[in-house]
């Protein structure tokens, strides 16, 4: 089981996508389930309790391995989905889980309330690390298959940024494979279409972290995939170019880690 995290401002547009052909409403808590219209009312009603959070609409995809197919079925569905939102701090809120039978791989969304029931905010802090850590613990405890990561995904069916991120996914790994050093690795992706840039901490030259850069697009290296921070990155280079004799611009007008 892995899982994609997105955060957003319309709960309108979110049910709209997600109560789509081939979807089935597996759960719902604090919320009428009678149409799209309902659901949508009852979410923007929650939200006033705190109308100035812009992003209150929290959305989360479980996915499963296909070789998981045979042992899975709605109530181990939801039964493992509260199991990951009680381990992400989601709680005592509106949510609404919607099983989607479109692809080969089993997956479920989940919309809930970033405004919980009593008008706070649910926080967003740390969440990428608790969704990797819980996934973790999920697979272990139902015995589902770990994912392999990004090798499995369907690049045909990727568009805008997240196409432009696996490219440079791709792009960095096989230049990493290739190459024996910085220098290598750089020369290597350049000549892919893709550029790298170093965030050099404030008033030296000790190099704080990587953004990799595409078609105009900017990411830092721990947002494309953990593997490709910089520390990781140097790791993979086995430290052959210890000297770090880099001749690079610093990049300091966007973060990255």
């Amino acid at each position: 089981m892995i899982a994609k995290i997105i955060e957003g401002r319309s709960f309108g547009g979110c049910v709209g996508y997600v109560l789509k052909k081939d979807s089935e409403i597996i759960y719902a808590n604090g919320l009428r389930t009678d149409s799209a219209k309902t659901i949508v009312q009852d979410f923007n009603f929650q939200r006033m309790l705190n109308p100035r959070l812009g992003k209150a609409v929290g959305h989360i995809i479980l996915s499963w391995n296909t070789a998981d197919k045979d042992m899975l079925n709605n109530d181990i569905m939801i039964s493992s989905a509260k199991r990951y939102l009680s381990k992400m701090g989601i709680r005592h809120t509106q949510c609404l889980m919607v099983r989607h039978h479109d692809r080969k791989h089993d997956h479920i969304h989940i919309i809930f309330n970033r405004v919980n029931d009593h008008g706070k905010t649910i926080s967003n802090s740390n969440g990428r690390y608790k969704s990797f850590k819980a996934c973790k613990e999920l697979n272990a405890m139902y015995g589902f298959k770990q994912s392999e990561g990004k090798q499995n995904v369907n690049r045909g069916r990727l568009k805008g940024n997240d196409r432009t991120k696996y490219q440079i996914y791709d792009t960095v790994k096989a230049g990493i494979r290739n190459s024996k050093n910085w220098t290598e690795l750089q020369n290597y992706i350049r000549y892919k279409g893709v550029e790298m840039q170093f965030k050099y901490r404030s008033s030296s030259a000790e190099i704080q972290g990587i953004s990799f850069s595409k078609d105009g697009q900017v990411f830092r290296g721990s947002a494309i995939d953990r593997s490709l921070s910089y520390s990781q990155i140097d790791k993979a280079l086995n430290g052959i170019d210890n000297s770090k004799e880099l001749y690079y611009t610093p990049f300091t007008d966007s973060p990255a880690s």
